[in-house]
């Protein structure tokens, strides 16, 4: 369910360090049009527009919204963009929000920016994820594929035998955790076992399949549990950086003043 933000107390304060920090982040992005009143500028909806299209090029059709001066244009823009992206970006905005937005509340659109440009972050980070589970889920398909198909016993000197998470992802098996790694055991291959323990043989009366197995939906809770923590880990990530600039614009700022301090100190002797 998509994180409906209702009004501007749902939104971050920015201090003038952050103000800085996202002129400079709006200014590296190539808009259609000048920036004089970045109220007014992105009131219509059209360079926001822009700035998801820069990052996120999938996710919005430009031609969909056209630069309007009336109210009622710009809200239909908004709502467009409300419906189309923000959606997809796992949040919304109200019809009062909107509203605002449109009129150039004063500080409204540097607050509604900065938590934009988290959530484009977010799905940056998800995208790259997803296509590295991707890459890595292949692979582990490769492994599987050629471990089932060589035959019983044969040595290979390609295919390591080390027991790897995921290993089976594919198969008509739910994996579940092991130990406190969480490594995955499969019950495809009944040749792997855990580093030290004893040799499990065929026809093993102690062997149970049934231990391998988890219910799905304490699967998903799992899942959703990391997923949590993950965006937990990049907002704070984000909090350290804007710290990290803001402290960097502070020694900018003592240097300067000492450097002024210095030039103004007199350097000769008073003469009596």
């Amino acid at each position: 369910m998509a994180l409906v933000v209702k009004n501007t107390d749902d939104l971050e304060d920015l201090d003038e360090a952050e103000l800085e920090e996202l002129y400079s982040w709006v200014d590296k992005i190539p808009l259609s049009r000048p920036k004089r009143n970045i109220a007014r500028d992105f009131s219509d909806g059209v360079l926001v527009a822009e700035v998801v299209k820069h990052f996120l090029p999938k996710l919005v059709e430009l031609h969909n919204y056209t630069p309007g001066n009336s109210t009622p244009q710009k809200m239909q823009n908004w709502f467009l963009m409300n419906r189309k992206v923000f959606n997809k970006l796992n949040f919304q905005l109200t019809e009062d929000l909107i509203r605002e937005l449109c009129i150039g509340k004063q500080g409204l659109v540097e607050r509604f920016l900065m938590h934009l440009r988290a959530k484009i972050e977010r799905a940056n980070w998800d995208m790259h994820k997803e296509a590295g589970d991707r890459i890595e889920v292949g692979n582990h398909q490769t492994r599987a594929t050629h471990r089932l198909t060589n035959p019983k016993g044969s040595k290979s000197k390609h295919i390591s035998d080390k027991p790897e998470a995921d290993q089976n992802i594919g198969m008509p098996i739910i994996a579940s955790y092991a130990n406190e790694r969480h490594d995955y055991r499969s019950e495809v291959s009944p040749g792997r076992q855990k580093p030290g323990a004893a040799p499990v043989h065929k026809g093993n009366p102690k062997l149970k399949s049934s231990d391998d197995m988890v219910p799905r939906a304490v699967y998903e809770e799992k899942e959703q549990e990391c997923l949590a923590k993950e965006e937990t880990i990049q907002i704070l990530q984000a909090k350290v950086r804007r710290l990290e600039h803001l402290l960097h614009l502070k020694d900018v700022r003592i240097e300067e003043l000492q450097s002024r301090l210095e030039s103004t100190r007199p350097t000769g002797k008073v003469k009596r």
